[in-house]
């Protein structure tokens, strides 16, 4: 993270003649932003950078109206009453008693002032008695939530995961829902455990399909344990097409999250199991999948609790977070970071990223606490005895150093709970993100972040022809020729949630342009917008709203690149020794590569003319311009075309001797 929001004054300051190669790095990368402070402490002859962290999170349960709730499984958000304000579902572990609403759950309005309003009696989501008997795992008897619009009305449905039969409730728009869990044709047995639930649209018929993590059957002997996939006919109701589609995993799964892992337009899914190896399934876009965990490198063979998914290392390719229990008498278990390559494998860097011991791990949140353009890592952690305190991982990379530090008590969020999910969103609609802890046996902890922070954009996604919520989409903003790349799913341990997108972005004063991919492939840009505001982007509707009410034109035709090219990314990444660096050519003609190093020094060049369209490959053999060899670290290249096509696109690689 930047160690100070003075740097690029200063930068400002000095003229430094290096403007056009560090301005897009000041706003994006963690690695080009740390290489800026150590370009300043250089100039001013400093000591090592700082580390300190000043930023505090305080506790606002009592004010925001959430006191009232004695204990949380799960906890998702969505704006089920449509006022553009996000909303809080909490799920009571204990047996439901209809005369005792202190085992109900709890749906809370916001009421756009920091604080929340209980109308779950009058939305009638208190939830049922789904086992009168206790769930043998002590884990409680109602566990999770996922918001899903299951039939694209523009309202978020809710699905409730449960020991016992599961329950569905469709929004009827007027503040109130019914249970539609008997027509919707979704049912679980009464001694089955069903963890949690993921809306993602597998095969990409523009509907949300439901994809049921069961932990296991008690009391039975023919139990059923195998994860259940539910296909949307579109009519209101649901088809079982567990077993003919592959992914119906019999690990004992508490969480599982949909991305495409392979860039073929179709979700793959991953599996976080305990007591066994977590599992990976790829999408074979004829509505079934493969289990190709060895093959792109995801194996963990633990115990698999939460899972959180972004690109944490900003190289354009989602990567997963997974915790495990990472205590004494679990010596050999660590939580893994799985690094995507882009290249249809991951790698874990989790003891090098300083973020593999988190304790007894369970929901996990990855999100940009200072509007900076990092991500950052919260991970709930909780044992029935001993408590753990939760951890707060600020991410602190230097150049050719890709790490993490341990905050959580300067931050002020270490408390020692039995915590359950980490969910994060701004519940003051003051431009940062603020943290929501569930807690097994007390009231939850809302987190209000506090900190002055940089400039942000949140952009909130309204599908026509893919689903409604566009779950599943990726959205890529540009400002000062870099990018901040973000994926849309919602799922975390026990909860989905559906809310917009947060971007911070340091100080970047505009936005040059956003593109979207929408669930199911179609791509669409948008031009330039302004800072710190929320965006509403309708998929084909060349209209943006924003948070003022104006409307602003899409002036960019969908899918078209106007530089003439696409960048792909570099292979392998991190590399030593040589690279490729990939790109798509829309129309023949010269390619300018420039190689810069942290600091943003230039110090390579090379040109090469293409004759034709189609992928292409650059390679870049780790020497500067007098051939020397380069030393480890973050780099920089620019692909460049000056031609009718002109523009350009921007990449990030590791180089380890």
């Amino acid at each position: 993270m930047a160690k100070t929001y003075v740097l690029a004054a200063l930068f400002f300051m000095l003229g430094a003649c290096l403007v056009n190669n560090l301005d897009f790095a000041r706003s994006h990368s963690a690695g080009m932003r740390r290489g800026l402070g150590l370009l300043m402490s250089l100039l001013f002859v400093s000591g090592a950078p700082e580390t300190s962290f000043a930023q505090k999170f305080v506790r606002r349960t009592q004010e925001a109206g959430f006191a009232s709730v004695t204990r949380s499984n799960g906890a998702a958000l969505a704006d089920y009453d449509r006022d553009g304000d996000v909303d809080v579902y909490f799920v009571n572990p204990g047996i439901y008693q209809a005369n005792d609403p202190s085992t109900w759950n709890r749906l809370f309005a916001n009421q756009g002032n920091g604080t929340f309003l209980d109308v779950t009696a009058q939305a009638g989501v208190a939830g049922r008695n789904a086992n009168a008997t206790q769930n043998p795992t002590g884990m409680g008897n109602k566990m999770g939530a996922a918001w899903g619009d299951y039939d694209n009305d523009g309202w978020p449905d809710l699905f409730l995961t449960h020991y016992g039969p599961i329950q569905l409730f469709h929004n009827n728009g007027n503040g109130t829902f019914t249970d539609v869990t008997a027509q919707s044709g979704i049912t679980t047995r009464r001694n089955q455990l069903s963890s949690s639930a993921l809306w993602f649209d597998y095969d990409n018929d523009g509907d949300l399909d439901l994809y049921i993590s069961i932990y296991g059957e008690f009391f039975s002997t023919s139990a059923d344990r195998s994860n259940k996939l539910y296909e949307n006919s579109g009519n209101g109701e649901f088809v079982d097409v567990s077993s003919a589609n592959g992914a119906a995993d019999k690990g004992i799964t508490w969480t599982s999250v949909a991305l495409d892992a392979n860039h073929d337009g179709h979700l793959d899914l991953y599996l976080a199991n305990d007591f066994g190896p977590n599992k990976f399934y790829l999408n074979n876009g004829d509505k079934t999948f493969q289990e190709k965990t060895a093959d792109y490198g995801l194996e963990d063979p633990y115990h698999g609790m939460g899972l959180a998914v972004t690109d944490c290392d900003g190289n354009g390719y989602f990567d997963i977070y997974l915790t495990n229990i990472t205590e004494a008498g679990f010596d050999q278990e660590t939580n893994p970071l799985f690094l995507n390559t882009g290249q249809g494998r991951f790698y874990n860097y989790a003891v090098q990223a300083g973020v593999s011991q988190a304790g007894w791990g369970w929901g996990a949140a990855f999100f940009d606490c200072e509007n900076d353009g990092d991500e950052d890592l919260f991970v709930a952690t909780g044992n029935f005895t001993p408590e753990f305190p939760n951890e707060f991982f600020r991410n602190e990379s230097e150049e050719g150093d890709f790490r993490f530090a341990n905050v959580a008590h300067e931050a002020g969020v270490a408390d020692s709970t039995v915590a359950r999910s980490a969910a994060v969103f701004d519940y003051d609609n003051d431009g940062d993100l603020d943290l929501l802890v569930s807690n097994f046996f007390e009231a939850p902890f809302l987190y209000e972040n506090t900190a002055t922070t940089g400039n942000w954009l949140r952009v909130k996604l309204e599908g026509t022809e893919s689903n409604r919520d566009a779950l599943g989409a990726e959205v890529e903003v540009w400002t000062n020729g870099v990018s901040y790349k973000k994926y849309y799913h919602g799922a975390h341990f026990l909860t989905q949630s559906i809310q917009p997108l947060h971007f911070g972005l340091h100080e970047a004063q505009s936005v040059e342009r956003i593109l979207v991919k929408w669930p199911g492939g179609f791509t669409e840009e948008i031009g330039a917008v302004a800072v710190n505001q929320t965006l509403t982007l309708k998929e084909k509707n060349g209209v943006v709203t924003v948070s003022s009410g104006q409307r602003v034109t899409n002036e960019t035709t969908p899918r078209t690149r106007p530089s003439g090219m696409r960048l792909l990314g570099n292979y392998p990444n991190p590399f030593n020794g040589a690279t490729q660096i990939r790109f798509e050519m829309y129309a023949p003609g010269m390619v300018e590569i420039t190689i810069m190093n942290a600091q943003g020094k230039i110090i390579h060049k090379q040109q090469e003319s293409f004759s034709s369209n189609g992928e292409k490959i650059i390679r870049w053999n780790g020497v500067d311009h007098d051939a020397n060899p380069v030393s480890s670290g973050i780099y920089f290249y620019r692909l460049t075309r000056n031609d009718a096509y002109a523009g350009s696109e921007v990449g990030k690689m590791l180089y380890l001797k």
